[in-house]
């Protein structure tokens, strides 16, 4: 059981939930960008296996034994031997068949998950891919063509075939992202503190998971702006001598010497996780009592759809109905 990488796309990785707990001995957090999708696709497929985060471009994949995957997040133009797929749907798939990705639609990222989950070892815990540090995941690095990856047998594969989810992105052409005070805030003046809300940045062709760099005016300390190097957490907005802002994402280093002006607060940083080279960013100063409430809030709702998605299934007829047409022809004796 197992599947083989044809065509291994932009940037793809074997990503979960991520390195929980190991920072203080130098691991990154790593893990799914979009936090969201990757646990809505858990919830369709039904186990708690790792995804594959595709990046822009997706890969091509064959089956080399029956299985049922769920492609969540971004949706991408993904086809089963040439034929559409549904987003966010259990899909079978049987030896043989090819997915092929495609190019995203909407978004950056998508996750695809496994009813026969793949058969990667954990490293600290996680099955999370940190391509700097070569761990975890499949051989610490992005797939490459020829890939062979194991999938675990599991007695029920298809138990949620047909399951569907119909939540969209809604991704507008320029972006809001919520930020609050960094530890080095004093070290920007009143003037360089309102420019980072009252600008639009674009995001770089230089960025990728440890980072979005950002292109716009510059927003220097007031001096230097290396300082004693200290922990840096996750959405971190630090601000190197050339004035230009990167916010840190998950694969981003444990600490770092550069003066921190902003951190995005915790309830964006899925919107962040599907944005891409070239979308504009807009900043907006909020209270920490602010974004806690968003984050509250934001929780107990996405607890409400995977609790749905459980326990109110939806399902997706098309792919009913070609499972009860094989039924159909096998008792028919065909």
């Amino acid at each position: 059981m197992a599947i083989k990488i044809k065509q291994p796309g932009l940037f793809t990785t074997v990503q979960d939930e991520g390195r929980i707990g190991f920072q203080n001995l130098g691991f990154s957090i790593a893990g799914a960008l979009d936090q969201y999708a990757f646990k809505i696709g858990q919830q369709l497929i039904g186990n708690n296996g790792p995804a594959l985060e595709c990046t822009i471009m997706g890969p091509t994949i064959e089956f080399k034994d029956n299985n049922t995957f769920v492609i969540t997040g971004a949706p991408f133009n993904a086809q089963l031997n040439e034929i559409s797929v549904p987003h966010q749907t259990v899909v079978k798939a049987n030896k043989g068949d090819i997915l092929k990705l495609n190019n995203v639609i909407e978004g950056a990222r998508c996750y695809i998950l496994f009813g026969k989950p793949l058969d990667i070892p954990k490293v600290a815990n996680s099955y999370a891919t940190h391509t700097r540090s070569q761990i975890g995941g499949f051989n610490g690095r992005t797939l490459k063509s020829g890939d062979y990856i194991n999938c675990i047998e599991n007695e029920y594969p298809n138990h949620t075939l047909g399951q569907s989810f119909n939540g969209q992105l809604n991704l507008d052409e320029q972006v809001t992202i919520h930020i609050v005070e960094g530890p080095q805030i004093d070290a920007f003046s009143a003037s360089a503190q309102s420019d980072l809300t009252a600008n639009t940045f674009t995001i770089s062709d230089s960025s990728d998971r440890m980072g979005y760099r950002l292109k716009g005016p510059t927003i220097s300390p007031d001096s230097s702006a290396d300082i004693i190097s200290e922990p840096v957490a996750l959405g971190s907005i630090q601000v190197p001598n050339d004035g230009n802002p990167i916010i840190l994402l998950n694969d981003k280093q444990t600490v770092g010497g550069y003066t921190k002006i902003a951190n995005v607060c915790q309830a964006d940083l899925n919107v962040l996780a599907q944005l891409k080279p070239g979308n504009k960013i807009q900043f907006k100063w909020i209270t920490i009592e602010e974004a806690t409430d968003k984050l509250i809030k934001q929780q107990q709702a996405f607890a409400k759809t995977l609790t749905a998605i459980n326990e109110m299934p939806q399902f997706e007829m098309s792919e009913m109905r070609n499972t009860a047409s094989k039924i159909a022809k096998l008792l028919k004796g065909e």
